[in-house]
């Protein structure tokens, strides 16, 4: 199910979101436009059929219509970012909670066999004295520092030893009740822990407790149990800051909880808001324990969201569930901000990028308001015709009327042009909306996984520095027994409970190995050891200090680089002592880097495509491990590629694809890496994948001269339109109409531009592609690659691919594309009669009145150029024609009615070369 299955229909969202709201005001607006728009054409025939009334009824409903769509659209993707963000925060406060909880499950399996407990418990009661533990138990919790209590009670039930004695059961006093069961229970199993959420009268707190508790063994018979009261109140705390972070949207806003299977409040983040022991009613079907929904609580509205807990190796934790809460009154504030990068407002032009029930709104904005500009462009194109008094036509209007007519489609161009802007604006918003999901989604999964690995080295530094306390390895030091069984089984049975490490190595003051837990390395034992952080650990001065090695191989790993970890092993005497002479060797425990970080990287990449990446990298930006795809991977792995990603801000253009970053190095937990002065270097790196890069359309020109008034005698009607980022125009005279694209038929042999025949309503016109012989922006022909591509079997597609794949050169389509228009002209004969060609180009732009002793000729050599004149036109700044190189925006360039003769001739030269406007221009200006 969706996470969203539960929850009201998009448009009761609506009052939640101001932005969105104001969108809708706007379009609003530009409907009561139209509305108007259509009663002043329906005042004259003449106007009704210049504005193609049909048309513009059709456009305003068809617009109505997406503007509906588009808000609900917008509102639900507002919902699903908002879900995707409570559902990152729960989900993370509970899985982090369980793989903290799956180490305490290992503590005490290990801890319940330690020698110090077991004869001390195994003691007769009169010869126990407390104080005799209680420096062993300290040493425990100043290493581990996520317990506030520990408690050994003998086979009697009775408390012989605590941390720290507080307002619960007195030392050597019995306990009662059901603390009498609950110890009795643990006694008598052999499960590996056991795990207990209660209120004990023996920890003395009035709520529940969360404490794991097995067995202690002397000489095979059970002597007693060990409980270890883990500090959930404090761990839930940091957890929840860490979640909620500064630097996050709705941070502060978002309320964060533990419940149980019954939804009853464990832990919160705000006490005011969310109390412990309340009841939450989760409105889910029965059958799931993870979803959204809406919650009313205290007279408040929020939106909802429980996740179950994933397992971890295993363990599913206590069967509790993470929930985050969202006030609706704040929850959709920013629902329509946006990124404003470069990268962000090209993302926003593709839409390939949005869901596929989405992905149809800008395409019908576009086709919608391409079927207008062409209304508008042909009724423009009729009327000065009419007005000209072009052969063939009989209309007579009276210049009163032309003038309206012609005023009224300015005024539809210009109202469409605002109902454009108006889509845009609302489409940028839903492009923001996505982003920021996506963005957001990688910063999490980044943050999730950083968290994770500190969380699990600490757990390290902390078992190095435990294990070194083990009496057994100073008793083997201290004998030099080389190879010692006792110490190698010891070895091995704490390497069985801790999966994370690929070996222990247990190594005397000199360096030399004295004993291994993995039986592959066996032949190392008695190998003396000269690596640096050897002499390191050698000269740690106190139990509570530790070295890491660098992250690099070593003989002890076979997969890789890893950390290493290491402490001094001190003799029994010295061990609250602060002298380095004391130190008899020590314990080094290697991490099984490899397992563990692809095990974090998979689990924090579950969900995402497959051209998302995840991957750990060290501090010169070098790869360390990553996941997805190998293609995807190798490229991570190119030199410069991570560099890009850390520096080049929440995007990045990778091999022609966009993606959103997210990087993250980690905080540290509790004292490391946050206090202890030890840094691995190591930092995770999230790319998703948002879409292909595409190129930018040109932006259409606004003329600034269409009030001037032209002489008559030199005014020519100029019909313009854009091929790329070219401003080009033909004599409006030689213009039929302007039509939709359509798909070139014929399968023979044609010379470029021509790529085929183009049925175009009752007739069909030869269709040339004039993108086939224009250089793009960076130079570079398109007529050999395209003829190359065009020759069948594998010859064509290796030249194809060996001539463009660093390019950037359009590959000529035959069939129709919704954003390209035709233009249909009528080309004289040098033979007499005329021949109507399509042209297939990229937009159509606006009709001008130019005066045509202000065209400038250009020359292109012997041959005959595409263009044969330029005129400079004032444009607006904002709305400027971007073009190659320096060249000014406001560059019309007039089609060559040569050229044109010529392919309507069918004499174009057969080695003609592609057009290179963007140097033609350039000589033009320079000279």
């Amino acid at each position: 199910m969706s996470s969203t299955d539960t929850l009201p229909a998009p448009e009761q969202w609506l009052r939640y979101m101001p932005g969105v709201e104001r969108q809708r005001q706007e379009l609003r607006l530009v409907e009561n436009a139209w509305d108007q728009l259509s009663l002043l054409s329906s005042f004259s025939l003449l106007s009704s059929n210049a504005s193609s009334g049909g048309d513009l009824a059709r456009a305003r409903q068809d617009f109505s219509s997406l503007s509906i769509e588009l808000m609900h659209g917008l509102a639900a993707e507002a919902v699903h970012n908002c879900v995707d963000d409570l559902s990152s925060r729960a989900q993370i406060c509970i899985d982090v909670l369980v793989r903290n909880l799956f180490e305490r499950t290992a503590d005490i399996g290990f801890f319940s066999t330690d020698v110090g407990i077991a004869h001390f418990l195994g003691a007769p009661a009169d010869e126990r004295r407390p104080e005799q533990i209680a420096s062993r138990l300290r040493q425990y919790a100043s290493k581990y520092t996520v317990y506030d209590n520990i408690y050994l009670f003998d086979a009697q039930c009775q408390l012989a030893a605590a941390l720290h004695e507080g307002p619960g059961l007195a030392v050597g006093a019995a306990a009662q009740g059901e603390d009498v069961n609950f110890l009795r229970q643990v006694m008598a199993s052999d499960a590996p822990y056991a795990e207990d959420y209660a209120v004990r009268d023996f920890i003395g707190q009035s709520y529940p407790c969360l404490a794991y508790a097995h067995r202690v063994e002397a000489g095979g018979q059970v002597v007693g149990v060990l409980v270890l009261s883990f500090k959930m109140s404090d761990e839930m705390l940091a957890l929840f800051a860490s979640i909620q972070g500064k630097d996050r949207e709705h941070g502060g806003d978002v309320v964060l909880a533990l419940v149980d299977a019954h939804g009853e409040v464990l832990a919160s983040s705000d006490t005011h808001q969310l109390p412990l022991g309340w009841r939450v009613r989760c409105d889910l079907p029965p059958e799931l324990a993870s979803g959204a929904f809406m919650l009313q609580h205290f007279s408040r509205r929020y939106l909802a969201v429980v996740r179950e807990a994933r397992s971890f190796q295993g363990y599913a934790g206590p069967g509790w569930r993470g929930l985050a809460l969202l006030p609706l009154d704040v929850a959709f504030d920013d629902a329509t901000s946006s990124e404003h990068s470069a990268l962000i407002k090209e993302l926003a032009g593709n839409a390939d990028f949005l869901s596929e029930e989405l992905r149809e709104i800008p395409r019908r904005s576009v086709a919608i308001q391409s079927a207008l500009e062409r209304s508008v462009w042909n009724g423009l194109l009729e009327l000065n015709q009419m007005q000209d008094g072009t052969e063939g036509r009989n209309e007579v209007a009276a210049p009163r009327d032309l003038l309206f007519a012609k005023t009224l489609l300015s005024e539809i161009g210009a109202t469409a042009r605002k109902t454009a802007r108006a889509f845009s604006s609302a489409l940028e918003d839903l492009y923001g909306v996505v982003t920021r999901s996506i963005l957001r989604d990688g910063q999490s999964r980044a943050d999730l996984a950083m968290q994770i690995l500190d969380r699990n080295l600490y757990e390290r530094a902390n078992d190095c520095r435990w294990w070194a306390l083990t009496p057994q390895f100073a008793e083997t030091l201290a004998a030099g027994r080389v190879g010692c069984e006792q110490a190698t089984a010891v070895l091995r049975d704490i390497n069985a409970l801790y999966t994370v490490y690929s070996s222990l190595v247990l190594f005397d003051r000199q360096g030399r190995v004295m004993a291994v837990s993995n039986p592959a390395q066996q032949d190392l034992v008695g190998t003396p050891l000269d690596e640096e952080w050897v002499a390191r650990c050698l000269r740690l001065s106190s139990a509570q200090e530790y070295v890491v090695s660098a992250f690099a191989p070593s003989r002890f790993y076979d997969r890789g680089s890893t950390f290493i970890y290491a402490a001094a092993v001190r003799d029994a005497a010295a061990v609250s002592g602060s002298l380095a002479g004391a130190n008899l060797g020590g314990i080094a425990i290697v991490w099984d880097a490899a397992q563990q970080l692809q095990s974090i990287l998979g689990d924090c990449a579950e969900g995402c495509g497959d051209r998302d990446m995840l991957a750990f990298i060290d501090s010169r930006d070098q790869l360390v491990l990553a996941h997805g795809q190998a293609e995807a991977v190798a490229m991570l792995g190119t030199e410069g590629v991570i560099e890009s990603c850390r520096t080049g801000g929440r995007m990045v253009n990778l091999a022609g694809h966009l993606h959103g970053v997210g990087m993250a190095r980690g905080a540290g937990y509790r004292e490391f890496r946050a206090r202890d002065g030890y840094d691995h270097g190591l930092s995770c790196l999230a790319l998703r994948h948002l879409c292909e890069r595409k190129p930018a359309g040109a932006a259409l020109p606004a003329p600034q001269n269409q009030g001037a008034r032209v002489d008559a005698t030199q005014r020519v009607q100029m019909a313009t339109f854009m091929l790329g980022s070219y401003w080009l125009g033909i004599d409006a005279a030689l213009v039929v109409a302007a039509a939709p694209d359509a798909t070139a038929l014929g399968a023979g042999p044609v010379r470029l531009p021509f790529i085929g025949l183009a049925p175009i309503g009752n007739r069909v016109c030869p269709l040339m592609d004039l993108r086939s012989i224009v250089r793009d922006d960076a130079g570079r022909g398109a007529t050999d690659l395209v003829r190359v591509a065009q020759q069948p079997g594998a010859e064509g597609q290796a030249a194809a691919q060996e001539g463009g794949a660093a390019s950037r050169i359009p590959q000529v389509q035959r069939a129709a594309h919704p954003d390209r228009q035709l233009i249909i002209v009528r080309v004289p004969l040098e033979e007499g009669g005329m021949r109507e060609l399509a042209l297939r180009v990229d937009a159509l732009g606006p009709m001008l009145d130019l005066d045509r002793r202000k065209f400038q000729p250009v020359g292109f050599g012997v041959q005959t150029a595409l263009i044969d004149a330029v005129i400079g036109v004032p444009v607006t700044a904002s709305q400027g024609v971007p073009a190659a190189g320096a060249m000014s925006v406001s560059m019309l360039c007039q089609l060559s009615m040569a050229w044109l003769k010529q392919c309507a001739a069918g004499a174009l030269p057969t080695n003609a070369q592609d057009q290179d406007l963007a140097a033609l221009l350039q000589a033009h200006q320079e000279g």
